[in-house]
């Protein structure tokens, strides 16, 4: 019988000071930034919607919920991800990162376990990895924010 592995496979997307670190099944492909269609009346946070793959995809700048926002070079990407639980198979969205994310393996959860002071609503834990802060998303604030509740 096989060992069990208790490896977790997952992204660091950094976003400014800090990264958001996430599993990789969550994100459908990293791509370079394209042309950005702004969005009349659309919060701050939303840069505007780009061509991915024939579809329509929101993309956001998280951080400027909380700062200025991501300065916009030739590093940046774009991270698409899968619509999260509970919504239509072509509710994508996506995230600009300040540069391009990178594979983490982690073999425990011991780095989860450092928990720093949290209280930003959109993080479910923060940490510090490799040094740097960083956070794992919590993905119902996350799914309030890029889907709100549809008025009737």
């Amino acid at each position: 019988m096989a060992a069990r592995s208790n490896r977790v496979h997952g992204l660091l997307l950094p976003i400014g000071e800090r990264s958001l670190l996430l599993p990789s099944a969550l994100v459908a492909e990293i791509i370079t930034l394209a042309d950005i269609v702004e969005q009349p009346l659309a919060p701050q946070w939303i840069l505007g919607v780009i061509n991915w793959r024939s579809r329509p995809v929101t993309v956001c700048d998280l951080t400027r919920l909380w700062s200025p926002g991501i300065e916009i070079n030739a590093r940046s990407r774009v991270a698409v991800f899968y619509p999260l639980a509970g919504r239509g198979p072509g509710e994508f969205f996506a995230i600009l990162t300040s540069a391009e994310p990178q594979p983490r393996v982690l073999d425990d959860a011991a780095p989860l376990m450092t928990n720093a002071s949290n209280e930003n609503p959109l993080f479910a834990v923060t940490l510090v990895l490799d040094g740097r802060p960083a956070a794992i998303p919590n993905l119902a604030t996350l799914a309030d924010l890029f889907y709100p509740a549809q008025v009737t």
